[in-house]
């Protein structure tokens, strides 16, 4: 059996399609009424060389403004953590703009895209940097098929 199948971590690298979502009512958003031009972000996985580069060096940023003692997380706090790790896995937008103009893969463009909702927990909400890491974390979404192979 070929076991380079189940590289995970190669398969991460290649940016995957994630159709994004209304975040109140999950239904897929197109950017026309005919629903044949989908809203996608192209997302690497976590498991990538790339990513996990950048999350550390992220990591690192944080660790060197450690909170003091007393110090009160928030869910702002929390949602700007996930924007940070969020922010390196994108690749790309397909059929996403910003007013009139395209999203690019500016930092300015994503973390902009990223902060467009925060995380609430309510079920069935996902805000979109809740799917873009979702889709980055789960390993189907990169080897596909392949385990079962």
């Amino acid at each position: 059996m070929d076991f380079a199948q189940f590289d995970s971590r190669s398969a991460a690298e290649k940016p995957g399609r994630v159709h994004l979502e209304h975040p109140v009512t999950g239904a897929k958003l197109y950017a026309d009424a005919e629903q044949t031009k989908p809203c996608v972000v192209l997302v690497r996985g976590t498991e990538s060389r790339t990513a996990q580069a950048a999350l550390r060096a992220a990591q690192q940023e944080r660790m060197k403004a450690k909170p003091k003692k007393g110090d009160v997380q928030m869910l702002d706090d929390l949602h700007a953590q996930m924007v940070d790790g969020a922010v390196p896995l994108i690749a790309g937008f397909e059929n996403v703009s910003r007013g009139e103009a395209a999203l690019t893969v500016a930092e300015d463009d994503i973390r902009w895209f990223l902060n467009l909702q925060m995380v609430n927990g309510q079920e069935g909400e996902r805000s979109f940097v809740e799917q873009v890491l979702t889709f980055a974390s789960r390993r189907d979404s990169y080897l596909g098929n392949a385990a079962a192979a």
